[in-house]
């Protein structure tokens, strides 16, 4: 546990759209959350890009062996609304580091807790911090990055059409177990499955963007934009952009492509869209295949005061699945001077 007397007041980074579990999904079933490994050293690298931040540090272990730490922090852009910037950490500072460990990685631990050597200590993940005492002797507790959501009653605002952000502070926390669950794979799915490697074959290693449904399965702003026959849903991460068509023929002749194509209607203050056509191997990031049979039926309500979104789906897929898969309920706040930032993922080396 890391002492009081060695830090400063800690800020505490409550990331206004994914709580302390900051990471994105991609690494969500990687790191052992049930353990912590602390550790400390002179950084040698600083990868500050998306799809995360990395640092690699040079520590000495008890024995007095050298070892070389990787930690995966937040993606860049979790990190700025954060107020957190590259400034934070620089090639050579020595630091402290508390995350949890990998279960592919022998020296890979995933983000928790980032003490300067001045005693500044940061959280980037506050759940954690709080469930294994690293502060806990801590006088004093800073939040920052935490913005308000505000109800939409009288202000100049048209519908569901402006800036949607996840900031469920425990999205990732209550989502995990539905990544994590067993779900029921046709015969021909499961041998796809079974030899699928998550170092080599996850797409997002290699920053490859992510298409539907998994390109909705994430804790990043989303923007709905109004023109006129189509309603255009852009999607921070892999700056993905959707194009939902209205008053549209659902069986055109539309050539299968990453994001497919979708159809909606709306039934009160309910977008309900229909999705077929989809050109992407996988159904989420554990490796669980898709075929081009699958569509998914997706409903955007919009809360009685305008402040709130909800989201739930429904995918089948009868080459896959023995039966229809009930996605995750999301939810977006409404809080106004979000914007959606450039994703620009690149590739670690």
């Amino acid at each position: 546990m890391f002492k009081s007397g060695t830090i400063q007041t800690p800020i505490i980074l409550w990331f206004s759209f994914f709580s302390g579990t900051a990471l994105a999904h991609h690494s969500l079933l990687t790191y052992d959350t049930g353990e912590i490994v602390e550790f400390e050293g002179e950084v040698t690298d600083v990868f500050w890009r998306n799809p995360h931040v990395r640092l690699v540090v040079r520590a000495v272990d008890e024995a007095g062996n050298e070892r070389v730490w990787t930690a995966e922090g937040s993606p860049v852009n979790a990190m700025e609304r954060a107020g957190i910037h590259q400034a934070l950490v620089a090639v050579g500072d020595h630091v402290r580091l508390a995350g949890h460990p990998s279960g592919f990685s022998e020296n890979e631990v995933r983000l928790v807790l980032l003490v300067q050597d001045d005693g500044q200590a940061y959280a980037i993940d506050a759940d954690s911090v709080a469930a294994f005492g690293l502060l806990a002797d801590a006088p004093q507790v800073i939040r920052t990055g935490d913005a308000a959501a505000i109800a939409a009653d009288g202000l100049d605002v048209d519908g569901i059409f402006r800036v949607w952000t996840n900031r469920d502070r425990h999205w990732m926390r209550d989502s995990r177990e539905w990544w994590a669950r067993s779900h029921p794979l046709t015969e021909a799915a499961q041998a796809r499955l079974d030899v699928w490697d998550q170092e080599t074959d996850d797409p997002a290693k290699q920053c490859i963007p992510a298409g539907m449904p998994e390109a909705m399965l994430m804790p990043f702003p989303i923007e709905f934009v109004d023109r006129g026959d189509i309603i255009v849903l852009n999607i921070e991460e892999w700056d993905n952009s959707r194009t939902i068509h209205l008053n549209a023929d659902p069986d055109a002749d539309v050539p299968p492509s990453r994001l497919g194509y979708s159809v909606g209607r709306w039934e009160d203050d309910t977008l309900i869209v229909e999705t077929s056509r989809i050109d992407y191997p996988y159904f989420n990031d554990q490796g669980i295949p898709q075929s081009e049979d699958l569509e998914i039926v997706e409903r955007f309500t919009l809360s009685e005061n305008g402040a709130k979104l909800d989201w739930t789906a429904t995918v089948t897929d009868p080459v896959t699945f023995t039966e229809p898969i009930i996605m995750p309920e999301f939810h977006w706040d409404w809080i106004p001077g979000q914007e959606i930032k450039p994703y620009n993922c690149v590739v670690a080396e």
